[in-house]
């Protein structure tokens, strides 16, 4: 906050100064893209603009900054924009990163919003004042990766395809439908753009001081256009390549379990250990496109685009956790634990006497192999017809074809640690262990694989015809337009859960294994790994040395799986016959893990433009209603429950069939729009936004699969059913009624003062609840997806940029671009979400260690607080930019933590069976999920460039991640908002040349 009131003092006497009116008067404007044209991608220029007098040129990152505080002020709707300052050159090294420096833009740094347990340097996730509810585009276009999720995965594009990026905050009815939050379009360039022929080429290298590993970019653009006896035809090519490698750090702590047995008459919280973990993660990222134009008569165009962004991702986790059963955990010998005025554990010497966990504290070491890869392919087509000088019409054709496939393997050992001498009082976690200990390969045991698999294909034909007439003669009805557009989507997303699977663990001793299956009898897969001297840039102290799988353990799936499971095998039938050992099977697509699904959407919409300036009054505006129906079907099953051992004659019969499903969903939703823009002076302006917007749900959240279980309970007579649905294909979308208000300065050359209020309110929120659902005869408790919830959001955001050019001499060269956006919101969840069901799943809003349900949360995603902070310098040949970004805690998930293991086991402490009442761990079964929340984030960018030949030869150093920030992840528990994870990675640093011909 003290920035913040930094930041604003600095604005507010900036503005004030006198020179600062002036700058104005002297400072060429070009002509800057408006409305992007949704066929084409082309720019339409406001026409009725003064131009001012052309005395300066505006060049670099002062120009960009101008693009997109012009694209602002004559927009009609409220948009914030990026815009490259140089061809095929955005400011950031992913189109995320790039991203949240706009207004009420943030972005998540998980490789999943359901995984905080590993971090993404580039970020992931986009949200738009808080909201998840994002939709994007390119060109105007629907464009999305093959995630189960509707929208596209930004990381995937290369940034250096783009000419700017745009986020409508409250769209208008001529926009596509699906942008509660906004919507963020992609602009590409065009051939007609430029006056003719254009060749820039770049190249560059990165290299990580974690990772150490230099990795090359390079890419290039050419364009141009001719005159041809059968008209104008412009052609434009462009492509893209770049490697990453970076490298995160982690230390963890395990959630705190209640004991009641440590302390007489108290109850305390025990973690069950610490963990630490090193991911090695490399990036492959290619893009091509191509633009053809052409133009064969004054009133029709043709333009053909094709976009292709493939996306590849290979990651090597090195992790150890803690498989503890915390309920046996007690003081070292001759020591004790100390604890704060809570209860909660501050340091000690923890170990595990009991027999059954080997007389120690199990935990398991492991390798993580990730690779995915995502391909969206693009194809479209446009016809722009002028019939007479007041008629435009448009036709768009458009096909979609994404693809994502991916594999996720690990192979684990385990080693039963004599103690961990832990100390948490401080910030980042304090662990001691017995490093020869850990260094010696004969304490190690083979634990367990686990595999997950993905294979995505979605398809999308899209149509569409617009109709624009103009009604200008004079009065306050400027133009009309009407168009209507109609989609065919089919998904097939296929994901198998993930397949965790014992080699050997000390729960099967000696019950199902003899004995553990050491390394000794598979040793070549093993080795020796060193965490080094730099493990969080020398700033954690954690043993170093490990003994882990080998990595080709992991790559070398499937073939390696077989063979550590042959070791199981082995060891079962030392002491049971063939037909009572484990059988071992690979992850697979079955039922519960195909979702096949179809969607047709028909969209109309009328929008009229009009203005009150004829008549002396500077008030125009528009006003819309957009009308949208969906049609839908989902293919699935129902399985039954398999056949109830032990219950009597007469009670309900199941086969464990599974019984097809087509389920088919239809809606339709009106959603009106209003924008209007009131000049109060030529310099200042206000506008007001309203409308309803609407957001389907995910192709993840709509699958039809429902396994039915059932069992009977001879000591009681009772029968038990449950149910988890992996989906819901009856969800409607979310809605949102939603407001903004905004008051806009702009007082000269890349310089301008604005405020905007939001407000929304959402209905149809989506949350996890447990229904009744009736099965032939019988009432299960159902936990499934539910539009169960509302919201209201409510916020502000400011914008300040200024360039100094007032300043004399050398000194006009520096400039300041800023934002802060503040967001609130509360939540209504129905009263049955609240609720912890018979043990079967935690609940909406999560449950404690100690079966402590958490109330109201607000939504996840949403930080209260975030702000970008931005000094630039440009003067001659040189340009140097140094920009902070800042945002609050924020809520990631629910109840994340506890579903499973963290090693994706089952959740049971110690591996025993929460159903098993003859097991005396069973008292403490608590099925937990705790709400996770990132802590509040900030890093510092900066890049210096030289320009020499005319700005036709660039040189250039960037560097990320300069303040070598910390990520901390925080577990939310009854008693407190713990500390869960503190990750660390690279500080990046990457040069550069350009070259333009």
């Amino acid at each position: 906050m003290a920035r913040l009131a930094g930041v604003s003092a600095l604005a507010m006497c900036a503005v004030a100064m006198p020179g600062a009116a002036y700058a104005q008067t002297g400072d060429t404007v070009t002509a800057t893209p408006q409305d992007a044209d949704q066929s084409t991608g082309t720019a339409q220029t406001d026409t009725k603009q003064p131009a001012a007098p052309a005395d300066i040129v505006v060049t670099g990152q002062r120009a960009a900054i101008q693009s997109a505080i012009q694209i602002k002020r004559n927009a009609s709707e409220i948009v914030d924009s990026i815009t490259s300052d140089d061809i095929g050159k955005l400011p950031d090294r992913s189109v995320t990163e790039a991203l949240q420096r706009v207004t009420g833009v943030t972005i998540d740094h998980f490789i999943a919003r359901n995984d905080p347990d590993h971090f993404s340097v580039e970020g992931s996730g986009v949200n738009i004042r808080g909201l998840t509810f994002v939709r994007s585009e390119i060109n105007g276009r629907d464009s999305f990766s093959a995630n189960g999720g509707r929208s596209l995965s930004f990381e995937d594009v290369p940034p250096e395809l783009l000419a700017g990026v745009d986020v409508y905050k409250d769209p208008s009815a001529d926009h596509i439908e699906g942008g509660i939050g906004g919507l963020v379009n992609l602009r590409t360039r065009m051939p007609f753009d430029q006056k003719g022929q254009v060749l820039s080429i770049a190249y560059s290298g990165s290299i990580g001081d974690l990772r150490n590993q230099l990795e090359p970019s390079f890419s290039g653009i050419y364009s141009n256009r001719w005159h041809t006896p059968i008209g104008e035809i412009g052609f434009l090519v462009d492509a893209a390549f770049s490697r990453s490698a970076t490298r995160t750090d982690a230390e963890q702590v395990e959630p705190y379990y209640p004991r009641t047995d440590l302390v007489p008459g108290k109850t305390v919280y025990i973690p069950k250990g610490i963990d630490w973990r090193q991911l090695d993660f490399t990036r492959r990222r290619f893009g091509l496109y191509g633009a053809l134009q052409w133009k064969p008569a004054d009133n029709l165009d043709f333009a053909a685009t094709f976009f292709q962004s493939n996306y590849k991702f290979h990651w090597d986790e090195h992790a150890i956790f803690a498989q503890t059963n915390a309920y046996n955990i007690v003081p070292a010998p001759g020591t004790q634990f100390t604890y704060d005025d809570n209860g909660v554990f501050q340091s000690g010497t923890e170990t595990d006497p009991n027999p059954g966990d080997g007389g120690g504290m199990p935990f398991n070491d492991d390798v993580r192999s990730a690779d995915q890869k995502s391909v969206t392919t693009d194809i479209a087509g446009t016809i722009t017809w002028r019939p007479t000088s007041r008629l435009t019409v448009k036709g768009d054709l458009q096909h979609v074809h994404a693809t994502l496939t991916g594999l996720d393997s690990t192979v684990a050992t385990g080693v039963i640690l004599p103690s961990q001498t832990i100390d948490l009082s401080g910030g980042l976690p304090k662990l001691s262990v017995d490093e020869n200990y850990l260094a010696d390969s004969s304490n190690y045991y083979w634990a367990f694989t686990m595999d997950e698999r993905q294979h995505n294909v979605a398809n999308e034909w899209a149509y569409r015809a617009d109709l624009d007439y103009d009604l200008d003669t004079g009065g306050f009805l400027k133009s009309f337009q009407f168009g209507g557009r109609m989609t065919n989507t089919k998904a097939d997303n296929k994901g198998s859960p993930y397949n965790w699977q014992p080699v050997s663990q000390t729960w099967q001793v000696p019950g199902t294994l003899p004995r553990l299956a050491y390394l000794s009898e598979f040793p070549s897969a093993s080795q020796l790994f060193n965490f080094g001297g730099n493990f969080y840039h020398g700033g954690a102290d954690v043993p170093t040395r490990v003994v882990f799988p080998a990595t080709s353990q992991a790559t070398g799936y499937p073939d390696t799986y077989f063979a550590l499971h042959d070791i199981t095998t082995q060891l079962c039938r030392e002491i049971h016959t063939a037909a009572d050992c484990p059988t071992f099977a690979l992850a697979a697509f079955g039922d519960a893990q195909t979702n096949i699904q179809s969607e047709n959407t028909y969209a109309l919409y009328g929008l009229l433009k009009f203005g009150f300036d004829d008549q002396g009054v500077p008030l125009t505006g528009n006003i819309g209603l957009r009308w949208v129906k969906t049609d839908m079907s989902a293919d699935g099953f129902v399985v039954e429950p398999q056949p109830i051992s032990g219950a009597p004659p007469g009670g309900p019969v199941f086969t464990g069939a599974s019984d097809p499903i087509v389920a088919k969903n239809k809606y339709s939703y009106f959603l009106p729009t209003l924008d209007l823009l009131y000049k109060i002076t030529p310099n200042l302006q206000a506008r007001f936004a309203a409308g309803r917007q609407m957001a389907r749900p995910s192709f993840s959240q709509l699958q039809a699969y429902t396994p039915l279980s059932a069992s009977y309970d001879t000591t009681t007579g009772a029968y038990n059913f449950s149910s988890t649905a992996s989906g819901n294909p009856y969800l409607k979308p979310t809605i949102s009624n939603q407001a903004d208000a905004a008051l806009e300065w702009y007082f000269g050359t890349a310089s301008s003062l604005t405020a905007t209020v939001f407000y929304k309110h959402l209905d149809n929120i989506i949350r996890n609840v447990e229904t009744p659902y009736e099965f032939h005869g019988t009432t299960f408790p159902l936990v499934q997806l539910q539009n169960v919830g509302t919201a209201n959001v409510k916020g502000f955001e400011l914008g300040y940029n200024q360039a100094f050019n007032f300043l004399p001499g050398l000194l006009s060269g520096f400039g300041i671009s800023s934002n802060f956006t503040y967001v609130d919101s509360s939540t209504h969840i129905n009263a049955s979400s609240l609720q912890a069901n018979s043990g079967a799943f935690a609940s909406a809003n999560g449950v404690d260690t100690n079966g402590t349900i958490f109330g109201n949360l607000p939504l996840e995603g949403l930080s209260k607080y975030s702000y970008n902070l931005t000094g630039y310098y440009e003067k001659g040949i040189i340009s140097i930019r140094l920009a902070y970004n800042w945002r609050s805690k924020y809520l990631l998930a629910t109840n994340v933590n506890g579903t499973q293991g963290s090693d994706g086991s089952p959740l049971t402490p110690g591996g025993v069976s929460c159903g098993d009442p003859s097991d005396p761990a069973a008292s403490h079964c608590v099925v937990w999920g705790l709400p996770t929340w990132n802590g509040s984030y900030g890093e510092l960018d900066g890049s210096i460039f030289f320009k020499f030949n005319h700005d036709k030869i660039s040189l250039g150093l960037e560097a990320q991640n300069l303040t070598n920030s910390v990520n901390r992840v925080l577990m939310q528990q009854s008693f407190g908002m713990m500390g869960r994870a503190w990750f660390q990675s690279d500080r990046r640093y990457t040069a550069s040349v350009r070259v333009k011909f």
